[in-house]
């Protein structure tokens, strides 16, 4: 390795180690400076004697890890200038039409791409279909049977599949002058989840969607007597600490405060850090598949929702994100949120859940962010081309400079405080130490979930999975609710479900 490497890999380490340091108020702010500090310092030697001196302060093991891992990151690829359209859609329209259920990303974008490509920012419009993502599964295929203006659409990745695979609703990435080539520096998950059944790019992301816990530091110190990120991931580091720590939790708060905020957040995190089998296999859900992918999720809900460590509110509804304010109705609910990246930035439902700074009841800056029992992800965002467009050269621009050019993805991160689609930017933000979120009152969470967006793998999704899903936790908020009887009967009503629904698969 050559001392470039080493030092980036170093400094990683102990911006990491620094960050699992960070605790609440004035001492946030100094364990931000000191490990800025630090990294600068190392930065200035840039050699192997740095390396050396600064492993005094990390462990060997630390910094040794963080080597193998960073060493892969910091060399920039080259990747080739946007390709102008060929020809086959059509160009030269008055706007850029985009499709999607929220504007909280695409605000944040609208200057990123006017500011690297030149194009007028009012030339961008958002077409929302009135409703939350899940749901926006239907409503686009509503949309695209209608004559609406669509150019681009956000596609979620329990679904974007899809869309990918029909060629009346996606165009291929190359009619706009995006290659496959151009990605190199991105998460190879990414671009896999981006091709149809026939391996041609028909998506791209900006965003890598690894998931943590983020948890109330004031509630932590009350109840746990915990003050630092550290102590709080000890103390969950697997799902029977994170039920035990729970019960300790519920006991503290006198029965108010749940450790998990809902039956879908433990559900997301359970099944994409524990899953290892696709739900659907040859076109056929089976029994003893399902149930292999399941585990012991619906007994672990049914204990833990019983005994009151799991909250009764549900994602989504209006009853979920003011769980984590001090004050309403639902005040104090939940200890912490399962969150993915594209829950902690600016405009995101971390903001939501901690409320306005200032007003009554705010936990604004009051969260920190661990990885949680396991390691994890909950979906992310795919950009396709329909193949109405009407502003080819436009609808490229808006995807290179989103997804490809690195200038603009880092104008982004610093912007959205987004964990963005792009390896090197990625490392080079958490090196810098610049990524300081005052939603989690200063602490970097790109460095705390780095590891875990490494190890992405979505290869045993499908485009069912959006279904599954929510046929899933029907049935098991059912069960935990009581209106469904026993465990085998929640397996039976979500097979049941699933034959109901799917009609293109085999439920047996």
């Amino acid at each position: 390795m050559n001392n470039l490497k080493k030092t980036l890999a170093l400094m990683a380490a102990l911006a990491m180690t620094a960050t699992a340091f960070v605790g609440c108020g004035e001492e946030e702010s100094s364990s931000v400076s000191e490990s800025s500090s630090v990294a600068e310092e190392v930065s200035e030697e840039a050699s192997e004697e740095a390396s050396e001196e600064a492993s005094e302060e990390a462990s060997e093991e630390a910094s040794e890890e963080a080597s193998e891992e960073v060493s892969e990151e910091v060399v920039e690829a080259e990747v080739p200038a946007l390709g102008t359209p060929d020809g086959t859609l059509g160009d030269g329209g008055d706007a850029l039409t985009i499709l999607c259920w929220t504007e909280d990303d695409l605000k944040f974008m609208y200057d990123v791409v006017a500011n690297a490509s030149g194009m007028d920012k009012s030339k961008m419009v958002w077409s929302q279909v009135g409703t939350a993502g899940g749901e926006a599964n239907e409503k686009y295929a509503q949309v695209f049977a209608s004559d609406d203006d669509v150019d681009l659409f956000f596609c979620d990745a329990d679904w974007n599949m899809a869309y990918q695979n029909n060629d009346e609703y996606s165009a291929p990435l190359s009619a706009v002058g995006i290659t496959e080539d151009m990605y190199a520096n991105a998460y190879d998950y990414t671009g896999a989840m981006g091709k149809d059944q026939n391996g041609g790019p028909k998506g791209a992301t900006w965003q890598v969607a690894a998931g943590g816990y983020a948890y109330r530091t004031d509630l932590a110190e009350q109840y746990l007597g915990i003050t630092t990120p550290e102590d709080m991931q000890a103390a969950i580091g697997d799902w029977a600490a994170f039920w035990e720590t729970a019960a300790t939790v519920y006991e503290a708060s006198e029965g108010v405060t749940a450790m998990a905020d809902s039956l879908g957040g433990v559900w997301r995190a359970y099944s994409n850090g524990n899953r290892t089998s696709a739900w659907v296999q040859d076109g056929v859900i089976t029994a003893d598949n399902s149930k292999a992918c399941l585990g012991d999720f619906i007994s672990m809900a049914k204990t833990n929702y019983d005994a009151g460590y799991i909250s009764t509110a549900s994602q989504w509804t209006d009853d979920w994100l003011p769980q984590g304010m001090s004050a309403g109705a639902q005040a104090n609910k939940t200890f912490g949120f399962f969150f993915p990246t594209w829950s902690l930035g600016a405009g995101s439902q971390l903001s939501t859940a901690e409320g306005e700074e200032g007003a009554e009841g705010s936990t604004y800056g009051m969260y920190n962010i661990v990885s949680g029992p396991t390691g994890w992800f909950w979906g992310g965002t795919w950009i396709c081309v329909s193949p109405k467009t009407d502003n080819a050269t436009e609808a490229g621009q808006f995807i290179y400079y989103m997804t490809v050019d690195s200038t603009s993805m880092q104008a982004y991160v610093d912007a959205k405080s987004d964990f963005v689609n792009n390896k090197v930017v990625m490392a080079n933000t958490i090196k810098a130490g610049t990524n300081s979120n005052p939603l989690l009152g200063g602490q970097d969470q790109l460095a705390v979930l780095a590891d875990s967006a490494a190890n992405i793998d979505m290869s045993i999704a499908t485009q069912y999975d959006a279904t599954i899903n929510t046929e899933l936790q029907n049935a098991v908020q059912a069960y935990c609710e009581g209106t469904i009887a026993s465990e085998e009967d929640c397996v039976d009503e979500f097979l049941n479900k699933l034959s109901e629904s799917l009609t293109d698969v085999t439920v047996e």
